[in-house]
């Protein structure tokens, strides 16, 4: 069975998986990992041959009594020293999140500004919109937390003490189960500017005729903004689907890599999302090609992409992408630099709902430049102002419309 992430470029849940009997000992999961990545992972070097031998020195000395999240903890560890991005080791919550776009969630997004986290958004339906937080509250303090974060807002239950202006409030908020839909909306900001915003590029969201019917708006507008900033990626060709509309056509916009792979190459994917088709190519072919589509409209006008140190994997493709394009700009800040193809391994031996993603191939840009660790580098760079922050206002918008 197939599968794509929410948040690589492409990943395969492999049937067979790692199977391992669960009186077996800790040190025999560790060695499986350490033995399946030795196989698959996508660079053949010395460094690979060194990491797998201490994997394995290090699975041998590991012991019995560690629980499922030590054990975890260990291991991921030592994935860390390969400094590659996708190879991680999920829980059942996080492959959920992944997967299905379920989470234990507040419905609160803030960011740090200036060193006051500041609330930018509170999604529909969710524990903190029924607690009357709202964009521009300075969160001050959490029940049980010894400091404000991020993440502490969007996951922690308990009394929030907000600050909105100049004026203390503390409210209940509860995390509680959302559906996180994150597909692409196009909204107005002046007669001239839209905004079109791309949260994901899970395939879901990319059906043809729905994509066709927003798409065919964008010509109402001399200059659209791209809105990438909490894109953590998501199908290929749902991706290629995306940018089409932009280059008017087929373009070849570089190609993944399978650097170990023996076979032949091919010059890029059909109109597919289709799991099990995709990964079918993959397993057949060194490396693919990626090619935009025929018949999703054509936008010749002005386009501004906003991304930041949150966009990755396949959104940092479509990014990177604009380089190329007549009348087109990236402002922001630089993006995570996460862009490698890794498949998707279940973890039985662990526990249902554990698994293990492996990077297997490399995205090459057209120069033949990788953008693993490296990322995309904004033309124009851009941090939000207080002032902005605590109005509500997206100081990233402002600045795009402005310029």
């Amino acid at each position: 069975m197939g599968r794509l992430s929410t948040l690589i470029l492409f990943i395969a849940s492999v049937a067979a998986g790692i199977f391992i009997n669960q009186s077996g000992r800790n040190s025999e999961i560790f060695h499986a990992i350490c033995a399946l990545t030795e196989r698959n992972f996508y660079k053949d070097s010395d460094e690979l041959e060194n990491w797998a031998r201490e994997c394995r020195g290090r699975a041998q000395e590991v012991s019995n009594s560690l629980t499922v999240p030590q054990l975890i903890e260990r291991i991921q560890s030592h994935m860390n020293r390969l400094g590659v991005s996708h190879f991680q080791i999920y829980s059942p919550a996080e492959d959920k999140k992944l997967w299905q776009g379920k989470a234990i969630d507040t419905g609160i997004r803030a960011r740090y500004v200036e060193d006051y986290l500041i609330v930018y958004r509170v999604l529909p339906e969710s524990g903190g919109e029924k607690a009357g937080i709202e964009p521009g509250d300075e969160i001050l303090a959490i029940a049980g937390a010894s400091q404000v974060t991020p993440w502490g807002a969007q996951n922690r239950s308990g009394e929030f003490t907000i600050k909105r202006a100049n004026k203390i409030i503390r409210t209940n908020v509860e995390a509680i189960e959302l559906e996180i839909t994150d597909g692409p909306e196009l909204y107005t900001l002046d007669p001239h500017t839209a905004v079109l915003e791309i949260p994901s590029f899970r395939s879901e969201f990319f059906d043809p005729d729905a994509w066709r019917d927003l798409t065919a708006r964008l010509n109402r507008f001399s200059h659209i903004i791209i809105d990438l900033r909490e894109n953590a990626g998501g199908n290929f060709v749902a991706m290629l689907r995306g940018l089409s509309p932009f280059t008017c056509g087929p373009k070849s916009i570089g190609q993944l890599v399978q650097p170990r792979r023996q076979g032949e190459d091919k010059p890029g994917f059909d109109d597919n999302t289709d799991d099990a088709y995709q990964i079918e190519e993959l397993g057949r072919y060194r490396s693919i090609g990626l090619v935009t589509f025929d018949g999703y409209g054509c936008y010749t006008g002005r386009v501004t992409v906003l991304v930041g140190p949150d966009t990755t994997s396949v959104a940092e493709i479509f990014a990177h992408s604009f380089y190329y394009r007549p009348k087109s700009r990236i402002f922001g800040q630089p993006t995570a630099g996460n862009v490698v193809l890794a498949v998707w391994y279940d973890l039985p031996a662990l526990g249902e709902g554990y698994s293990i993603s492996i990077p297997e191939a490399v995205y090459l840009t057209p120069e033949n430049e990788e953008l693993e660790n490296r990322g995309v580098a904004p033309q124009k760079e851009i941090y939000y102002e207080l002032g902005d922050a605590r109005a509500g206002q997206d100081t990233f918008l402002k600045r795009a419309r402005e310029m």
